[in-house]
């Protein structure tokens, strides 16, 4: 695996690189925006951002962590994002903070993931097995609990994204064209008291081969039974 940062027309990009996929991360104003590009072929598989979170106060790298810190302009709230590669799962864990120093606020923000070339779209279900292809008549559907989705792309590779149990009440999956499918997560939906840090994690992952669906199953297991990972 191979870490590279440099600077470009925006700001600081962070890229990592394993043997499978690539993942990008850029510092907009105002906006994290982050690629997973499936290798060798180098083709975007997804993109998902962050906005409305301040512009980049800090950023490095650690092992296999790339961590930002992102503070709004008027210094109310902080936001840390972490993008760990997970080669043992072949994907990425984010794991999401943050913290006011008011007394009461209001931290909600919206992960936002866009799958383009989407052949194919599954969501859990609480029998622990993937449901059917497609999400009914009206392309959408709300997961509450199990909160995983997976999504089957043009390179005949299955890519799944999952929420930690309780770290959001629900999440939105759309299918806005034959091509598209919207990931919708909103975080931190209640207010904020001082000094309070709240996390959430999520994860992205890929499985390919016959049994794809029964890879992505078991790591979704592995994800709802596994402790809070340390941060640095």
């Amino acid at each position: 695996m191979s870490n590279s940062i440099w600077i470009s027309d925006y700001d600081v990009i962070h890229r990592c690189k394993t043997e499978n996929f690539q993942l990008s991360v850029a510092a907009h104003p105002n906006k994290m925006n982050a690629k997973f590009v499936s290798q060798p072929k180098n083709w975007q598989v997804a993109q998902w951002n962050l906005e409305g979170i301040g512009p980049r106060s800090e950023f490095y790298v650690r092992g296999h962590d790339l961590v930002e810190r992102y503070t709004t302009t008027d210094e109310q709230l902080t936001t840390e994002v972490y993008s760990r590669i997970l080669t043992d799962l072949d994907g990425v864990e984010l794991i999401l903070s943050r913290q006011t120093s008011l007394l009461d606020s209001d931290p909600q923000l919206s992960l936002v993931f866009q799958f383009d070339d989407a052949n194919s779209v599954s969501t859990f279900s609480s029998r622990k097995t993937w449901n059917p292809p497609g999400l009914g008549p009206q392309n959408f559907a709300a997961l509450s609990d199990p909160m995983a989705v997976a999504i089957g792309c043009l390179d005949a590779i299955q890519y799944a994204l999952f929420v930690y149990p309780g770290d959001c009440e629900a999440i939105n999956v759309e299918r806005t064209n034959e091509e598209t499918v919207i990931v919708t997560v909103p975080l931190f939906t209640t207010h904020l008291e001082k000094g309070v840090i709240r996390r959430s994690r999520i994860q992205m992952v890929r499985a390919e081969g016959k049994n794809a669906m029964d890879q992505l199953a078991a790591k979704y297991q592995s994800f709802r039974d596994s402790e809070i990972p340390l941060t640095t």
